[in-house]
């Protein structure tokens, strides 16, 4: 019992040294969950991926080509062709039809051609269609249709060659996208009708897919990271609970209050996360409103429940908005909370103002707090970016609120700024156009 006394007595020395055995029990929080960073997986997995496009001419090309040279009229006609049906932006389903009745009536133009010259010739000469003369133009006939039907065969191959090759193109690239290879996109369409505006789409489609895939690897990246030490945490102090808080009444106390703060502070980060996911297929719902009145809303939400800074609004009362009004209100909010975190009590002071500028409404929120060095200012609207580690964990900061902020301003197709000095204060700035 003595011994065991002892080894209390000895385990237990102050809040400070609790902490510090809660931290070397619970598992390393700076390593990486399994192993292996999420992001740098994934590039090094797209980057393997990667495989040089290498064009090779096959065998039905190549002898298309020849066709080419040796038609070279015809093939000068078909580029003319193309190059009008471009500057007119001609649908596929009149190109087709005006190629084919060209080819076809060529060909009928031709054989009528033969037809009226040798009658003319044998008029002209004075003789009577007899048995020879017709047996003779028979056979002249079906070889001129044979010639003719060849000729027709290889124009509207060449012409189907140029009609289909796009397609060909959009499927083969199509077969090169994969969820690793996300960010490859369709070739430019040479043409203004429905493969340029299928192509268009398509690419407009994988943008909105490569953007929904970084944000849940975003998600999952930074979810591991910023969790590990709340998880750290709370898994060092529930192994002091099962080892020593059954008996000591103070380590049990301590490590609850542990606990309980650092799921807070995991809510508070699932929660903020979800808002940076959510934001990226968010619809705005604009509605017209007074923007000094839903201000001043938040400004009395805030006197109500925090007493120990002097929070103010001034500005133009008369300016509205044509936006979403939910979000608005987030990133006020979002400027207003950091500028209490980082203002002290009882002397603090958050100015809000509300301008109507040239071409933009200007809302701004100064206070007197620590402020933010020039290093710091280029990196604060950075995801899980703090100026102060270890204050702006004490203050209840994961780093993410000011990047929500800037992508909501910047969704609303506003800005956002800062101007700062250490130990004078800050003030953000939000413009909105």
């Amino acid at each position: 019992m003595k011994k065991k006394d002892g080894l209390m007595s000895e385990e237990v020395g102050g809040a400070s040294d609790t902490a510090e055995r809660a931290q070397a029990v619970a598992p390393d929080a700076e390593s990486d969950v399994g192993g292996v960073d999420v992001r740098q997986t994934i590039e090094r997995i797209n980057s393997e991926n990667a495989k040089p496009d290498k064009k090779k001419r096959n065998a039905s090309e190549a002898a298309l080509l020849v066709l080419q040279i040796i038609f070279f009229p015809v093939t000068l006609v078909i580029l003319c062709g193309k190059k009008i049906f471009k500057r007119f932006k001609v649908g596929i389903t009149v190109k087709t039809t005006v190629i084919f009745t060209a080819v076809f009536g060529i060909l009928i133009a031709a054989y009528a051609i033969f037809t009226i010259a040798s009658i003319a010739n044998l008029a002209s000469r004075g003789e009577q269609i007899t048995q020879a003369y017709l047996n003779k133009f028979i056979i002249t006939t079906v070889a001129l249709v044979v010639v003719f039907v060849v000729c027709g065969a290889v124009l509207g191959g060449i012409s189907s060659h140029y009609m289909i090759n796009p397609v060909r193109k959009i499927s083969k690239r199509v077969k090169e996208i994969s969820g690793e290879n996300i960010s490859a996109r369709l070739d430019p369409v040479d043409s203004q009708d429905e493969l340029m505006e299928l192509t268009d789409r398509i690419n407009g489609m994988l943008d909105l897919l490569q953007q929904a895939f970084e944000r849940q690897e975003n998600f999952v990246s930074d979810a591991s990271h910023e969790l590990k030490t709340p998880l750290s945490v709370i898994a060092g102090y529930a192994n002091l609970l099962r080892r020593w808080g059954k008996d000591d009444p103070k380590i049990l106390d301590e490590s609850v209050e542990a606990i309980s703060r650092e799921s807070e502070n995991m809510k508070r980060i699932v929660d903020q996360l979800l808002w940076l996911a959510k934001l990226g297929n968010f619809s705005l719902n604009n509605t017209v409103f007074n923007l000094y009145e839903i201000v001043s809303d938040i400004v009395d939400g805030y006197k109500m429940t925090n007493t120990k800074h002097d929070i103010s609004l001034s500005g133009d009362a008369s300016v509205t908005l044509d936006t979403d009004k939910n979000l608005i209100t987030e990133a006020v909010r979002t400027l207003v909370d950091n500028a209490i975190k980082y203002t002290p009590p009882q002397s603090g002071v958050i100015k809000i103002n509300i301008a109507r500028g040239a071409d933009s409404v200007v809302i701004s929120i100064a206070d007197n707090g620590v402020g933010i060095s020039e290093a710091d200012r280029a990196h604060i609207f950075e995801r899980f970016y703090r100026c102060d580690k270890v204050r702006g964990r004490e203050q209840g900061s994961c780093g993410l609120g000011l990047t929500i902020c800037k992508s909501i301003v910047e969704m609303m197709g506003g800005r956002i700024s800062v101007e700062s000095e250490p130990g004078k204060g800050s003030k953000f700035i939000i413009e909105l156009f």
